[in-house]
């Protein structure tokens, strides 16, 4: 589901908790299993670069690139073909080294060192399948031609070259090692006559992050040729990240949701926008509920009850039958409610059982072996987390939750 990738950092903690964790894909990207030093040595007998996703076990985006990109078979093909591959978990053994090394301090850091631990490029942030085969064609083009390096490039611009394509590749370098590249995107936006060609509408919607952005209202105004280009499921969730992120740290009372609402109205129609508030609104409630959870408010009774009625409302109201959809908001529901949330609890497990009805996975499985622990249905309960540990050792997921639960349930 798209919504999951999209809005990873504003909805960390129970993304991350849906995600889980696979350390090493059985498809996709094969991960070395060896020390940095061997790995290195590796790449110098095979002459190839040597890609780093540099991890935390409690990075949300981590387990996220691992359950979505890294499992990815185009992702894997690439990969495999053109780079040696291996994980560091940056908080333990060579890791604490090679971050000190390269400077981590985001994660995840996805970066690219020669045979010789120098290094290529370097970015921080999750990324879908798709962007992070175009990371990886990009360094590709710089280990072939020294000139599209960043050293080069920077080297390049502040001598004054401003040739609209160096320009462009020049912001998309700066861009993607998350330094400041608004000088740079003007300075190749003045070179251009006509804005909508479809190589300027990629390029907009790519540099388009917030709200603020010089050309957030540009495309609002020409959605319709940006849908045409760049799809419109792609630039509805660009607008649905940017509103939902902002929304996230803007919203104060329920009062507020007029605000969004407001916004949301300027890019969907009425229907979109009233489901898309509404999804919103469960993430809200779900989150303000955690927090009341975790610091032990008295708040809590309450906020858990919002949550509840506004995920019923969103399933409900909208008629959702997506799958994974289904299971993320029965998920949410059992990490928050006991046996004494019976009702709410039998809704959750209709909707698993309808996610089920159309695709049989290790997240739908181990959602109503949980569910079904919470009532009390412990010979259920155990039959679902076992084909959750199945399905899931299958799939490539870290099924060590699982296994406790299935501990609790045969105790």
């Amino acid at each position: 589901m798209s919504t999951i990738f999209n809005y990873l950092n504003i909805l960390l903690l129970p993304l991350a908790m849906i995600a889980g964790s696979s350390v090493y894909s059985q498809e996709g990207i094969k991960f070395e299993k060896d020390t940095w030093s061997n790995t290195l040595a590796k790449a110098k007998a095979e002459n190839k670069i040597v890609f780093v996703d540099a991890y935390t076990t409690w990075c949300g985006p981590c387990k996220m690139m691992d359950a979505i990109t890294f499992s990815d078979e185009k992702v894997g093909d690439f990969f495999n073909t053109n780079f040696i591959n291996i994980k560091v978990d940056v908080e333990k053994g060579d890791g604490l080294g090679i971050a000190e090394k390269y400077k981590v301090s985001g994660y995840p850091t996805l970066f690219f060192v020669n045979s010789d631990g120098e290094l290529v490029h370097s970015s921080v942030g999750a990324r879908s399948p798709e962007e992070l085969i175009n990371l990886g064609e990009m360094v590709a083009a710089m280990v072939k031609d020294s000139n599209k390096s960043f050293p080069s490039m920077e080297k390049r611009y502040l001598a004054g070259e401003g040739g609209s394509e160096f320009l462009k590749n020049y912001a998309y370098l700066l861009f993607d090692r998350r330094m400041e590249y608004q000088r740079v995107f003007d300075d190749y936006m003045k070179t251009q006559s006509d804005l909508l060609t479809e190589d300027n509408i990629k390029f907009i919607s790519d540099f388009t992050r917030e709200s603020s952005a010089p050309y957030y209202e540009f495309i609002i105004k020409h959605k319709a040729e940006f849908d045409k280009v760049v799809g419109k499921e792609v630039i509805d969730e660009l607008f649905k990240t940017i509103l939902f992120g902002e929304a996230m740290f803007k919203i104060k009372t329920e009062g507020d949701f007029d605000i969004l609402e407001k916004n949301l109205l300027e890019v969907f129609n009425e229907l979109e926008a009233k489901e898309n508030l509404d999804i919103f609104k469960t993430f809200y409630y779900f989150n303000n509920a955690q927090m009341a959870k975790i610091q032990k408010s008295d708040k809590y009774p309450i906020c858990k009850k919002k949550f509840f009625d506004s995920s019923v409302s969103y399933i409900e109201d909208h008629e959702i039958q997506d799958s994974e959809e289904l299971n993320q908001q029965a998920f949410l529901i059992a990490e928050l409610a006991t046996i004494e949330d019976k009702e709410i609890l039998e809704k959750a497990l209709a909707w698993v059982k309808k996610s089920m009805d159309q695709d049989v996975n290790y997240a739908n499985a181990d959602t109503r072996a949980l569910i079904c622990y919470i009532l009390a249905r412990n010979e259920e309960a155990k039959k679902y987390a076992e084909l959750a540990v199945n399905l899931g050792r299958k799939e490539g997921e870290d099924v060590s939750a699982t296994l406790d639960l299935l501990k609790k349930i045969e105790d």
